[in-house]
């Protein structure tokens, strides 16, 4: 059977979006106007006696203390959570949520993403910054920053988020392509037994990657997935997921290996999503409870339940990408 990856993609890349941001307390403002709300009181205490105002900080100290823990696991749950992978929700006049791939809101990766493709798109509506026919092309032009406005733009978002692009990209189509191009090999499952689906990928020298894959489910059918692997401290275009948070029914899991990775089950697809050291992982599978989308059965893809994406997430040697930034 000859089928090509795009026919399987949930990802659409490089439209005109109109990005609504998601308003969010951090951590950070939480302890910001806690510690505004000390020196206010310090300054109201300072015509007391020096014992009432010693006394008089060292509680707001230490509600200072505790009002820092809590937002440090507020932080937590807050990157913990499918909402947080929020991409644009309006694409042409159709209204569609989607996920972005690059990371959690707030990262550096997330921020410059957004605000890179904002500006690629805005040049697109107004027909500028467009590829030359004679276009030679370079590490700009994998980013479509093609004029020399939208390179010195790109350059000041990379600036501004403290990160670098990538080199020319290197193409694969079978799993021990892809180990051997990395120089890293079993952080992924075997593949799985019917093979009658596309299996190539794209990598960098600094370890991102994604991969177009499956692996055998216990009940002896194949789990597609697409595995998207990025380095912290690189911009990479990547695209958005069409998928609506409030649609998935998600958890956290702790791998046998230890690693804690979001997973997200809805009745169409399924996801996961691991904040590691060095890296972002985002795992995109095709199959949920039902299947009952023509573009999944098109494919055979049979439904998956909870327990079928711990375990595929336990195949999955997550620990091992770290080695793969550099």
């Amino acid at each position: 059977m000859n089928k090509k990856i795009s026919d399987i993609m949930d990802c659409v890349e490089y439209y005109p979006l109109s990005i609504q941001e998601e308003k969010t307390q951090s951590a950070k403002r939480i302890v910001n106007l806690t510690m505004k709300k000390i020196t206010a009181e310090k300054a109201v205490t300072g015509s007391y006696t020096q014992r009432r105002t010693r006394k008089s900080f060292a509680s707001a100290a230490i509600a200072a203390v505790l009002v820092v823990a809590l937002a440090g696991t507020a932080f937590a749950i807050y990157q913990f959570s499918l909402k947080d992978l929020a991409g644009p929700t309006q694409i042409g006049t159709e209204q569609v949520r989607t996920f972005s791939l690059n990371g959690f809101k707030e990262s550096p990766e997330y921020e410059a993403a957004q605000e890179w493709e904002s500006y690629v798109n805005a040049r697109i509506n107004e027909e500028e910054n467009m590829a030359a026919p004679d276009l030679v092309p370079d590490a700009y032009s994998q980013y479509n920053a093609f004029s020399e406005e939208a390179k010195d733009t790109l350059d000041g978002i990379l600036n501004k988020y403290d990160l670098k692009m990538h080199d020319t990209p290197s193409y694969v189509h079978s799993l021990d392509e892809l180990y051997s191009g990395l120089g890293v090999s079993g952080f992924m499952p075997a593949l799985g037994n019917n093979g009658e689906y596309p299996v190539s990928g794209t990598f960098y020298e600094d370890g991102t990657f994604s991969f177009n894959s499956a692996a055998a489910a216990s009940n002896g059918t194949d789990v597609r997935y697409q595995f998207y692997n990025f380095t912290k401290g690189a911009l990479t275009r990547s695209g958005y997921l069409l998928a609506d948070a409030d649609d998935f029914e998600e958890w956290v899991y702790k791998t046998e290996s230890g690693v804690e990775i979001l997973l997200g089950i809805s009745e169409n697809k399924s996801v996961m999503a691991a904040n590691l050291d060095n890296n972002f992982v985002f795992i995109n599978i095709l199959s949920g409870t039902k299947n009952n989308d023509s573009s999944r059965t098109s494919f055979g893809a049979n439904p998956v339940e909870k327990s079928d994406l711990e375990a595929l997430a336990d195949s999955f040697n997550l620990a091992a990408l770290n080695a793969l930034a550099r």
